[in-house]
């Protein structure tokens, strides 16, 4: 892979992992609840998680999901039942009552994106726009996959340490939990606009429709 093209999966990746997701919103909640430092092992588990989805995605796990209506169906069940879960608990959350016990840890941050649909749209789209068939398969997909490592590092760390900063600023309780409650809402819109992204939902109804 030449330098140039290089140079596009970087920007791809800026705007696809900088951009606004559930597992931003939910770096971006731990960060406001728990703040940037403890939040850490959660952030390396959401990036190791990713890893998971390119991976899987490089063996041909993503092609399986376009081909298996029924694959599809019980991903979508499951990743939507997680994130409504995930969202209820940030809405719910008290910044008050924060403890140790409730902090995300680095397995709750692991599982994030394997449910993530916005992940799955993301390196499937990298791999089909990026990849060659001129060059080694291989190599291209290692190269992918690095650049959306060293990527999301610093800008998942922005979404969870501009958290941080509202835990600073925002002192009042009542404010915390509008803001947790915001963030809740902006995860489910942020997965919508996912699966419309992905396009999942017609083949899904005309399968159940048929």
């Amino acid at each position: 892979m030449d330098y140039g093209k290089m140079a596009l999966v970087t920007l791809f990746a800026i705007s696809m992992v900088g951009s606004p997701g559930p597992v931003n919103m939910l770096l971006m909640a731990s960060g406001a609840n728990f703040g940037y430092r403890r939040s850490f092992p959660f952030l390396i588990g959401s990036i190791s998680g990713f890893l998971l989805v390119c991976i899987a995605t490089a063996l041909g796990l993503g092609t399986l999901f376009t081909t298996s209506p029924v694959l599809q169906l019980v991903f979508l069940g499951a990743s939507l039942f997680y994130i409504l879960y995930l969202a209820w608990r940030v809405a719910m959350a008290n910044p008050t009552l924060a403890t140790a016990t409730e902090q995300p840890g680095f397995l709750s941050g692991i599982v994030l994106h394997p449910l993530n649909p916005k992940a799955w749209v993301t390196i499937v789209a990298a791999y089909s726009q990026f990849i060659s068939p001129d060059d080694s398969y291989v190599t291209q997909a290692i190269v992918i996959i690095l650049i959306f490592l060293i990527v999301s590092l610093p800008f998942n760390s922005l979404w969870c340490y501009g958290g941080d900063i509202l835990r600073r600023l925002v002192t009042s309780t009542q404010i915390m939990r509008v803001i947790n409650i915001s963030l809740a809402a902006l995860m489910l819109i942020a997965v919508g606009f996912a699966l419309v992204q992905a396009d999942v939902l017609k083949p899904l109804l005309a399968t159940l429709g048929s």
